[in-house]
């Protein structure tokens, strides 16, 4: 059973709960005969070649650096919007063209990305092939999941369509590429099983803690936040979880959850979009359960939304929404390889853009290891966006029954980005880390490189990610992932800038160089321990020999552990000028 359950769910061995959900490397999409109607709706989106990204970046390690006049000196939206949009008179002249013929078939609705730099176009497939003379839209079936999209006859990659389409080439100045038309979508994510079957023999004695023991073991109990003062608050300070695939979370679920606890009843405050499933999400049940119980009472809001083919659609979404939190945890992630260099690439800016908002954004780094390329079969594979070198990437740890010693967790997510370049804040601890810890080999056989070195390292940080109980469909079962260790550092972060509201400080928006360049550190130090990383069913091997952790930052739990006294001192009166 374990066997069958590996190779169909991706192969996350021991957890219940996949925390971080991972794509399927079999899955296909097939070309049907189906006619394809001239009425029919069709949306699409063109990406516009975004400006000023080296200044942008610049000002991003800026504002995110204790030691700059700029730290804390957000951007708004107007303000990003002039930095990285094209002029004007460019983008008219490709709405210009996505309108030229309106009307022979049906009308052309188009309107601007929050900040400029795409432009989504709403039409039928008549008028799409008008305005794309090369499309012939066909109808595609998925093999594994009930759904069906229009595509091209050709499929290819967004950046490379231009041509293929019969877009006029005066255009290709300003256009990157056309999404929704020629590109296949990021594979979709699967939650992993439920049942305590799926346990490996080495976990056994691995212990059971629930939110209250983990809860006090971060220090986050007695944190001198006292209801009056989240009173006064007043909502000022807010958190909040991302779910995908249209994933529900059951309030009634939540309400049993912090009922048994005996945790202060704190309902979710407000949900943006709509969930396109009834039955509740395990996944988004286990996010919204962890992150408000580990910050009582504080306003926690869930962002759900359908597909996970862009995340630059979620983001204008979360900074366009009014009083939007500016702590984020997400729990979701694909392998870099099916997003490809130039999508994640892409896709990367609309993290830096939530940074120079001030935003903190955390996302899991995934349970399968180093994980492999499903492809090759032999180089490592990190999952996105915890890759992106704008987010706060989350390991995770475990609670040896034994001893009672924190340790590494077996499959904690971490490695080398193939797609990103190694931010210059970690180079020293990477630095450190090559020269002390047992690595690897960086090549196979075959001379084919594994991983590169030089790519931004994950994860960051880490948290509990074992033997973790929810509940859902009235029984608890025992979760983990980093998944479960991301809203756990989310809702701590959330907990410190309510302590910086009460001076007057504003949030702390992204943290990564800040986290790496506190000098007591985040908490704790997991030192022992070796990853793997995990295959996907069309490799014949299981087990590929992942990181190890030593003392000091590590590619198996980053920096440690959170003790929430230790961030609360070094981080509440950072850019306080009283």
């Amino acid at each position: 059973a374990t066997k069958k359950w590996i190779t169909n769910m991706k192969v996350i061995l021991f957890v219940v709960v996949s925390l971080i959900l991972f794509a399927s490397g079999d899955a296909r999409w097939n070309r049907l005969d189906d006619p394809v109607r001239s009425d029919q709706a069709i949306s699409f989106k063109i990406a516009l070649h975004p400006q000023n990204l080296e200044q942008l970046d610049s000002l991003f390690w800026s504002i995110s650096d204790p030691k700059s006049p700029l730290f804390g000196k957000f951007l708004t939206n107007d303000q990003i919007a002039d930095l990285i949009s094209l002029p004007e008179s460019q983008i008219r002249s490709i709405e210009n063209y996505l309108h030229a013929k309106e009307g022979l078939v049906c009308e052309v609705v188009t309107r601007r990305s929050l900040h400029g730099e795409y432009i989504y176009v709403d039409t039928c497939v008549g008028q799409a092939n008008l305005i794309f003379p090369n499309l012939h839209l066909s109808v595609y079936s998925h093999d594994q999941e009930d759904r069906q999209i229009l595509r091209s006859a050709v499929i290819m990659d967004f950046h490379e369509n231009l041509h293929f389409l019969g877009v006029p080439q005066e255009l290709h100045k300003s256009i990157a590429g056309v999404h929704y038309l020629t590109d296949i979508p990021v594979e979709r994510l699967h939650s992993a099983q439920t049942g305590k079957d799926v346990f490996q023999p080495w976990q056994k004695t691995d212990k059971e803690l629930n939110i209250n023991e983990i809860s006090q073991y971060f220090g986050a109990t007695n944190n001198g936040i006292s209801p009056q003062s989240l009173q006064a608050n007043n909502g000022q300070v807010r958190q909040a979880v991302v779910e995908f695939l249209g994933a529900p979370f059951s309030p009634s679920f939540l309400q049993t959850f912090q009922q048994k606890y005996n945790i202060p009843l704190n309902p979710i405050a407000k949900i943006i979009g709509s969930a396109k499933n009834e039955t509740s999400s395990i996944e988004a049940d286990l996010d919204v359960q962890t992150i408000t119980s580990m910050a009582h009472n504080v306003q926690t809001w869930d962002f759900v939304f359908d597909n996970l083919d862009l995340w630059s659609d979620a983001i204008d979404t979360i900074m366009s929404t009014p009083g939007a939190p500016r702590v984020i945890s997400s729990s979701y992630g694909t392998s870099e390889t099916f997003y490809g260099k130039a999508l994640a690439t892409s896709e990367s800016v609309g993290f830096m853009k939530l940074g120079l908002g001030g935003f903190s954004f955390l996302t899991g780094s995934g349970d399968s290891g180093p994980d492999l390329d499903p492809k090759s079969c032999d180089r490592y594979d990190p999952v996105f966006p915890a890759t992106s070198p704008y987010v706060i990437a989350v390991g995770g740890t475990k609670i040896d029954g034994k001893s009672g010693v924190e340790g590494w967790w077996w499959h904690s997510g971490g490695g080398f980005s193939n797609y990103f370049d190694r931010p210059r804040f970690q180079d020293q601890v990477v630095e450190r880390y090559l020269s002390v810890a047992k690595m690897p080999p960086t090549s196979g056989a075959d001379g084919e490189e594994i991983y590169s070195t030089t790519g931004r390292a994950i994860p960051d940080v880490a948290a509990f990610a074992a033997f973790y109980p929810i509940f859902w469909e009235k029984f608890y079962p025992i979760g983990g992932g980093t998944s479960a260790a991301t809203p756990q550092w989310t809702a701590l972060i959330a907990l410190v800038n309510i302590l910086r509201y009460q001076k007057g400080v504003g949030p702390l928006g992204p943290l990564n160089q800040t986290l790496y360049g506190l000098k007591n550190g985040v908490g704790y130090d997991v030192t022992q321990g070796q990853t793997y990383a995990i295959s996907r069913s069309s490799c014949s091997r299981i087990y590929f020999p992942g990181f190890e952790a030593t003392e000091g930052w590590d590619l198996t739990t980053g920096l440690g552990s959170p003790r929430f006294q230790t961030l609360v001192e070094q981080l509440v009166d950072l850019g306080n000028s009283n």
